[in-house]
């Protein structure tokens, strides 16, 4: 799996369900993601299994560690991968707030772009994020991913992409 100085990705195991489910039950992450699957351990653990074939769920779930620990600070996907196209949605999450801003999801999306190229072979990477998630927008906008006009149902979303 992929590894930095500081994060190493990992694939989510079911002893990581329970954590996923109480971040993704947090209030403030459900403000900035588009995720419109009703959280449930029963799904977590449904998304666990699915990992095994990333090529038919069209999914993959890796979990951000510190270099140092094999525990999970966060989770970072790729969802919505079309192999014919090349292309794949990411989305980051540091789920330890005393851990965010301090480039740990920055070395995650560097991985997980890196990872997408090499051994998923997918040419481009996509981002949704909130019209007021600054933190987001900086991110991206740092790793030199471009808004693009995408139409979306919501005006409240930016798009953003990076050919890879």
């Amino acid at each position: 799996m992929p590894k930095r100085k500081e994060v190493h990705l990992r694939p989510i195991e079911k002893k990581d369900a329970f954590s996923v489910y109480l971040w993704e039950l947090d209030q403030e992450t459900q403000l900035v993601t588009q995720s419109e699957i009703k959280v449930s351990l029963q799904n977590i653990y449904a998304l666990i299994e699915q990992q095994t074939d990333v090529y038919n769920s069209s999914q993959l779930r890796l979990m951000v560690c510190l270099s140092n620990r094999d525990a999970a600070i966060g989770m970072i996907d790729l969802y919505d991968i079309d192999f014919k196209k090349g292309n794949a949605y990411v989305g980051v999450l540091i789920a330890e707030k005393l851990l965010r801003n301090k480039g740990y999801a920055r070395q995650a999306l560097i991985l997980m772009a890196q990872y997408a190229k090499k051994e998923l072979e997918l040419t481009c990477l996509k981002a949704v994020v909130q019209r007021g998630n600054e933190a987001s927008i900086a991110l991206f906008e740092s790793l030199n991913y471009v808004k693009y006009a995408e139409k979306t149902v919501d005006s409240t979303l930016i798009s953003f992409k990076l050919d890879l």
